[in-house]
């Protein structure tokens, strides 16, 4: 099972794209996701009728993260939470694209909605660093490898650096394995491999060495096939 997600907007299109956007990311089966976006008659607005009818249909018993644009689709959200009557449903604070696109990817897998909510409303982070308008995420807490914890480096080698589309590839393949990996680049890091957000706030380009630990079970299995998946490109090269 998976978190639902619900996409609030005053217009379809608007919506439509978010969700397309979203879905380049995923490379496995995508959580369950539904739109109530724009009136009936085709125009622009908000209707919390459409808003319980969207939660019922995405709800699996995980919880549901709605996303909303602005303004009344606030309300409209929170009326049509009250409709469908269903527990453990949020409306999100989080940024409309960026959190959506970084709830779907961290939805897939089957992540707790604790998990989901924080990825999303952190998603401006990245852009914020990027910027300088703020600092960059706090990282995980350091990791010092000890005796039987595995760590390696790879060099970035992708023209356009660690975007949103290889930063999820790396998040999903990071998924596979019983460990808990980290990753810096020089000394912005250590973040968690499993979170497309903390992966973009390492600002990684083309040249960059970037340095992995994990522990855990399949510590060094997950560190030789992420070091082998950055020195690949991800697949893009």
């Amino acid at each position: 099972m998976a978190v639902g997600i619900v996409v609030v907007s005053h217009s379809r299109a608007l919506a439509e794209a978010a969700v397309e956007l979203a879905m380049q990311m995923v490379h496995e089966e995508p959580p369950p996701v539904a739109i109530a976006a724009g009136m009936p008659d085709g125009g622009l607005g908000t209707d919390a009728a459409a808003v319980a009818e969207a939660i019922a249909e995405v709800d699996r018993g995980d919880g549901v993260v709605i996303f909303v644009d602005m303004g009344s689709a606030i309300m409209s959200a929170e009326m049509g939470v009250e409709f469908a009557g269903v527990e453990n449903v949020r409306v999100l604070s989080a940024p409309f694209v960026e959190g959506l696109t970084a709830g779907v990817v961290r939805a897939v897998g089957g992540a707790s909605i604790d998990d989901v909510a924080a990825e999303a409303e952190s998603a401006l982070a990245p852009k914020l660093s990027a910027l300088g308008n703020a600092p960059a995420a706090p990282s995980v807490p350091p990791v010092v490898a000890a005796d039987g914890d595995a760590t390696g480096t790879a060099v970035l080698v992708n023209e356009t650096g660690l975007h949103a589309r290889p930063a999820a590839l790396f998040v999903a393949e990071a998924r596979k394995f019983d460990a808990d990996v980290r990753i810096c680049n020089g000394d912005v890091g250590p973040v968690k491999a499993g979170s497309s957000i903390g992966l973009a706030t390492l600002n990684a380009r083309k040249g960059d060495t970037l340095s992995l630990t994990a522990t855990g079970p399949q510590a060094q299995d997950a560190v030789d096939a992420l070091v082998a998946f950055i020195s690949a490109g991800f697949g893009e090269n």
